[in-house]
């Protein structure tokens, strides 16, 4: 049998996927530019890498960062609404 030359743990599966030190999901953007060239699809592939970008620099995962702005959103009080 050859030597596996290459060694990955189970636990490595849940890194964030990084590309030349981006976060591979900005790719979804560039991807959006390159299948429609335009400005406004230019500004948001930038909007979307800036974001990540700064996401990535205060080591806060996409989920947390989506749960801190819908709570921001929605306030510190809820209702409770009953249905009949």
């Amino acid at each position: 049998m050859a030597k596996q030359d290459t060694f990955s743990h189970w636990r490595d599966s849940g890194l964030t996927p990084v590309f030349l030190y981006m976060d591979a999901r900005a790719a979804f953007g560039i991807l959006l530019f390159l299948l429609r060239p335009h400005w406004f699809t230019l500004g948001i592939a930038l909007v979307v890498i800036t974001i990540l970008a700064i996401l990535n620099y205060y080591s806060i995962p996409l989920v947390a960062a989506a749960r801190m702005l819908r709570g921001s959103l929605t306030g510190p009080k809820k209702i409770i609404v009953e249905r009949k």
